[in-house]
């Protein structure tokens, strides 16, 4: 059975109201007059509200990032920066004109209200948060920035692919330890799950916010039972998932590490890293890019990741 798998941090994919539409990432939900917002008719969708009154902030930016997923058609699709579940069945319904039917999103720990999320063509199973962890700690001092999130894909009566859906510390101001922590801890969520020789189906996917390198990551990126594909498919030139512009630095962020077993029923799939949704200041990459980017501002400043598998 074959199945196409990606990962994508599609950049603030909020559902704020228009009025705020020139607000970019901010930290906090800024309050609306109700006096002001007139609902003008639209279709309505099964929650109630007008989706042309709401909507992902940036028009020209949706449309690209809409593109990276069409014309790559992933099966299934882990993402990270997403506000909540309304959001996201948003932009399936509108820009991917409803080729998910299942879709799920928990809310995290990030006080921007990014959280982590999931689109799929297959059912979904049983689905566990870890962003409580650890067990009665406060806001402040839990584990995940915004939570491990664990998605079963029910592909047949019979057989499944567990998911790890991840979106690490930020490297701003640091991190280094947070992001360790994290590694961590994702590491003993998984020897809970499959014993110590990590014996199972299953994939992290995510953004980990630092290069395969970082002394932070080693537990989870360097683990003998997983393979960061990016890191061992392609040339290192090739590898790079983001583009700081200020460093300039080139590095891979966003990762597909399969279980040891499922990698080597897979021994000869190589990963696809789409950059054609990057927008024109990235001028990193001088490849071909989407018509549907217009601008400084593509469809994310990350890139997809995709994978065809044999599962």
């Amino acid at each position: 059975m074959k199945l196409r798998l990606g990962t994508f941090n599609i950049e603030n994919l909020f559902n704020r109201y228009r009025l705020l539409a020139n607000e970019r990432g901010s930290r906090t939900k800024k309050p609306i007059d109700p006096e002001k917002f007139v609902a003008e008719g639209g279709h309505i969708n099964m929650l109630g509200w007008s989706i042309d009154d709401f909507g992902p902030i940036g028009k020209s930016a949706r449309k690209a990032t809409a593109k990276v997923i069409t014309e790559n058609a992933p099966d299934v699709l882990a993402l990270q920066e997403v506000e909540n579940l309304f959001a996201l069945l948003a932009f399936n319904q509108k820009w991917l004109k409803g080729a998910y039917p299942y879709a799920m999103v928990f809310d995290g720990n990030d006080p921007r209200g990014i959280d982590v999320g999931v689109l799929s063509k297959y059912p979904l199973g049983a689905i566990h948060t870890h962003r409580f962890e650890p067990e009665g700690s406060p806001p402040s001092g839990r584990t995940f920035s915004r939570d491990c999130l664990e998605v079963e894909i029910l592909l047949t009566q019979k057989r499944s692919l567990r998911l790890f859906i991840n979106h690490f510390k930020s490297k701003i101001g640091g991190g280094e330890d947070r992001r360790r922590e994290q590694a961590e801890r994702v590491v003993e969520i998984l020897r809970e799950r499959y014993g110590t020789m990590l014996d199972g189906d299953f994939a992290v996917l995510g953004d980990l916010n630092n290069g395969p390198e970082a002394p932070e990551l080693a537990a989870l990126a360097k683990h003998k039972f997983l393979e960061n594909l990016v890191a061992t498919r392609l040339p290192a030139d090739e590898q790079w998932t983001h583009y700081y512009k200020k460093d300039k630095v080139a590095e891979q962020l966003d990762y597909i590490l399969l279980s040891k077993k499922l990698a080597d029923r897979n021994a000869n799939t190589i990963p696809t890293i789409e950059r054609r949704g990057l927008g024109t200041d990235i001028d990193y990459y001088e490849g071909k890019r989407f018509s549907q980017v217009t601008g400084a501002q593509g469809a994310s400043d990350h890139c997809a990741v995709f994978i065809d598998l044999d599962v």
